[in-house]
């Protein structure tokens, strides 16, 4: 329980701080390009652009700006669907909490902690049959228990 937690927390920060300055700069440069924008209507009015060039940075400027636009929806939704990861990760912390003392598995217990198996065909590796599986649980999608680290301490 601790180290799907721990794992979850940990993407899911690193997700939320990439996303949250990701948006964050779009939304600067969306202002920044309002004000460009704004100038630059500014300077054809008073002569110091044509208008064919006004016409061409306008739309160059307007273009990125509704790309940005998009983007700013696209990374909002992203980071919500982040949030209500969380909170599944939190539902899957009680299932298994209210499972602490498991004296026999049951197809009930199965369906409560497991979404999806995959079994893939049977290899032989080095003279031996090897079967791959992939459990994909409630809640939290698939789970790799991660490596032990070695202790590098010396004595």
């Amino acid at each position: 329980m601790e180290l799907v937690t721990k794992q979850s927390q940990a993407e899911l920060n690193k997700s939320q701080k990439e996303g949250k300055r990701e948006l964050e700069q779009a939304m600067q440069r969306i202002s920044k390009l309002d004000t460009i924008i704004r100038r630059l209507y500014e300077d054809n009015i008073e002569g110091k652009i044509s208008d064919e060039r006004f016409a061409k940075m306008s739309a160059t400027y307007e273009d990125e700006q509704a790309q940005l636009e998009a983007r700013v929806t696209e990374l909002k939704v992203l980071l919500a669907a982040e949030r209500d990861q969380a909170v599944n990760v939190n539902q899957f912390i009680a299932l298994v909490k209210r499972y602490t003392d498991v004296q026999e598995l049951t197809a009930e217990l199965i369906r409560e902690f497991v979404e999806k198996i995959y079994v893939y065909k049977a290899e032989r590796i080095d003279g031996q049959k090897v079967q791959r599986i992939k459990i994909i649980w409630n809640f939290i999608g698939e789970f790799t228990v991660p490596a032990p680290q070695e202790d590098t301490k010396t004595a």
